[in-house]
Order: structure tokens, then C-alpha cells, then sequence
């Protein structure tokens, strides 16, 4: 094997090392979890961000950290276990997934660690126990505390604005900030913040912790009360395309976005490197070969592929070709005699019938076994000696 000259070794190496580094960058951003775009973003100043109500509790000594993974929901709340969790479902996430996804979250995050910006139709049953469902409304301008409310943060926050949604609850919950039923469509009373028998808080509507939500009313305290509970706050916003889920085989859809990405680059830059590596660098320069071959050995040789291959059908076919033409020169009928004169001429020298001779360079009709295709070519060679005798002979006259 031709060895790489040390020059082009050493820009393969250079470059495939530039490509690893590139993709561990582009692995490493894929999967740190989005803070600044979309509904809640923790650095997103516009109307529909979160990033007043996380500036106040940075303010306030409370780290809030992002989560979007199962993976690095579990590494935050390993290092930080009294954490906080708030739970957007921004991309529908937990609406859609699976019962056993909810399950394995209910069993991971403690029920009074739980705040809820908006509740999902399907997490009431699994992550909600007391919580019926969610009821849409058209924006209410201000909602006052009532006096049955029971809850310290909504009677100091004692008034809330434009808010669009409400939760049903069981037995064992409290709710406050009644929404009035003829706006909501249903019998049973729904509220706008409420908190479960287990300590789960719930804001009906998401946007009460948006910026503009938190405008100039009370929805900045129940915020402040609901997410100062300790030191740590876990921002998860859930993707699980970058979990998938365990129990299914997984699809190209469900791969994460990282994977699909690295296998699409490892394509590119494996066919780069084939194109690199069969490259041609010039024209095709044709020399003479060395030395020449013999058409004696081209010919051995030719008998070896076919004895390795077990071909001696074929190989016995090239034999009474050949052995036709050396008779034709042999008895001086040229070249191109057909192969009928030929065997007619011979069987007329020899005093042979034509009918044997027929048979002995007719095709054979099936595969033949070695000891069949020696004792063949035997036969063949004989014939040929006894030609060339019969014209090496003298004659009377000489």
C-alpha cells in the first residue's frame, strides 16, 4: 500500500480536526435551551416576554434557569432539588405527549414545587390533582378579590387586569379572582389564580407573568410570591423532540434536532473527503509496459482462471476453436475455412468417419468434470498429431 506523503497527511488531519470542532460547537448550541425567543422568554423584553419578572427576582438573589429536556430538567433540579419548577408549555409539548412523559414529570418535580402558566388540556389529570380543566374568555379588564379568597398573596395583590382565562376546580383546591360565569359560559365557578391541596400554584392565563401582564397591578405580587419560594427557579419550557420518548422506536421526526443535524454534516463532509482523497491531479500519461507477454503465457494463464473457476465448458470450446484453426493451416485451407470443410478435409486424410469427428468438436451439451474435459482435450491433441504425421510421412514417389 502506497503510503500518504506527510505533506497531505498533515492538511487531512488539519482539516478533519477544523470539521470535529466545528460540529462539538454546533452540538453544544443545539443544546443549550432557548431563552430570549417566543411566549415567556426569559430575556425577552417585548410585550409577551418574561424578562420582568426574572430581573426581579435576579434582584432579589433568586436564579432563574432554563430547561427545555427531560435531561437537563433532571441535571437542574439534581443540583438544585428545592428548586422552584414553572411550566410553560410554549411548543405543546405536554399537551401532546404521552401519559407515561407526564407521569415520569409528575415523579420528578414535587407537587408543591409546581407553578403553572397556563394549563395544558391534557397535564389536570396527571400534574393538577384538584384542577378540572381550563376556560377560554374575552379579556376581562379587572378582577378584584373576593372575600371568601383564602389565599395571603391574591388578598395583597387585591386586583388583577385584562385576564383571558380561568381554571375548574375540585374539592381540596382554592381559587381566587372569581371569573364571572356568564363570561366564561359555565355553571361552576372558575378562577383566575388558585393553588391545589398538594401546594401547586396555577396562573389560568400565561400571559399574567409576560411583561405586560405584570404592568401596573397586582399580578406582579402573586408572581413574586409564587417564584420566591426559594433560591432557584427552573424556566421549563418543554421540547421533547430533544428527549424523545423511550418507549417507541424512534422515527427521523423523533430524533433530536442535533442528531439529524450531525448525521446530515457527517454526510457532507464524508463526501468532501471522498472527492478529496479521488481526486485526479493531471492528465492520464500512458507509458509502455516493461516488458511484453507472450501470447503462450496469456494463454496459460487464461486456462488457469478457467481451472480455478471450474469453467471447462467454456474452456474445452476455446480448445476445439483453436484446434480448428491449426488444422485449416495444417492442411493449407487458410483461415477462414468453415468448420465443416475443415472436419470434411481431416476425416478425408485420416480415413476417419465425418460422423466422429463431428462429435468430437461439437459443443458440449453440459458441464463437464475435470477427468471428462482432460480426457477431451487428449482426444483433440491426438487428433492434431495424427493430421500433422500423416502430412510429415513420405510419400511413394519421393
Amino acid at each position: 500500500m502506497k503510503a500518504l506523503p506527510r505533506r497531505k497527511f498533515g492538511w487531512i488531519t488539519v482539516v478533519c480536526l477544523v470539521v470535529l470542532a466545528w460540529l462539538a460547537v454546533l452540538t453544544w448550541l443545539t443544546l443549550q435551551p432557548q431563552r430570549t425567543e417566543g411566549s415567556l422568554g426569559i430575556d425577552d423584553e417585548t410585550t409577551q416576554g418574561a424578562a420582568g419578572i426574572t430581573s426581579v427576582l435576579d434582584d432579589q438573589g433568586i436564579a432563574v434557569r432554563p430547561a427545555q429536556s427531560m435531561t437537563q430538567l433532571r441535571s437542574e433540579l439534581s443540583n438544585h432539588p428545592e428548586a422552584t419548577v414553572v411550566f410553560h408549555d410554549k411548543n405543546s409539548a405536554m399537551q401532546n405527549s404521552s401519559y407515561e412523559r407526564l407521569e415520569e414529570l409528575a415523579d420528578l418535580v414535587p407537587a408543591d414545587q409546581r407553578v403553572f402558566a397556563g394549563v395544558p388540556s391534557s397535564v389536570p389529570q396527571y400534574l393538577l390533582d384538584g384542577v378540572d380543566t381550563t376556560v377560554a374568555t374575552t379579556a376581562i379588564d379587572r378582577l378584584e378579590v373576593g372575600d371568601t379568597c383564602q389565599l395571603d398573596a391574591a388578598r395583597e395583590a387585591t386586583d388583577i387586569n385584562n385576564i383571558r382565562a380561568g381554571v375548574l376546580l375540585r374539592d381540596g383546591s382554592q381559587g381566587c379572582f372569581a371569573l364571572d360565569n356568564e363570561d366564561t359560559g359555565t355553571e361552576q365557578q372558575s378562577y383566575a389564580y388558585a393553588e391545589t391541596a398538594e401546594g401547586s400554584i396555577v396562573f389560568a392565563d400565561w400571559q399574567m407573568l409576560s411583561n405586560a401582564g405584570l404592568h401596573e397591578n397586582g399580578t406582579a405580587t402573586l408572581a413574586t410570591w409564587a417564584l420566591g419560594q426559594s433560591d432557584t427557579v427552573i424556566w421549563f419550557q418543554p421540547d421533547f423532540s430533544l428527549d424523545p420518548d423511550q418507549d417507541g422506536d424512534l422515527s427521523p421526526v423523533q430524533l433530536p434536532d442535533w442528531v439529524r443535524m450531525s448525521i446530515v454534516w457527517a454526510v457532507v463532509v464524508t463526501g468532501i473527503f471522498l472527492l478529496y482523497i479521488g481526486r485526479r491531479t493531471g492528465p492520464v500519461i500512458t507509458e509502455p509496459l516493461p516488458a511484453e507477454v507472450s501470447a503462450a503465457e496469456t494463454t496459460v494463464g487464461r486456462g488457469r482462471m478457467y481451472a480455478k473457476g471450474k469453467h471447462h465448458r467454456h474452456a474445452l470450446q476455446m480448445l476445439q476453436q483453436a484446434s480448428l484453426a491449426r488444422l485449416a493451416r495444417t492442411l493449407q485451407l487458410g483461415a477462414g475455412s468453415a468448420p465443416n470443410v475443415v472436419l470434411t478435409e481431416t476425416a478425408a486424410q485420416l480415413d476417419r468417419p465425418l460422423a466422429e469427428l463431428h462429435q468430437l468438436y461439437a459443443p458440449p451439451a453440459r458441464e463437464l468434470t475435470s477427468r471428462e474435459f482432460v480426457s477431451w482435450a487428449q482426444h483433440l491433441q491426438q487428433l492434431e498429431h495424427d493430421v500433422r504425421d500423416r502430412f510429415a510421412a513420405p510419400t511413394k514417389e519421393s
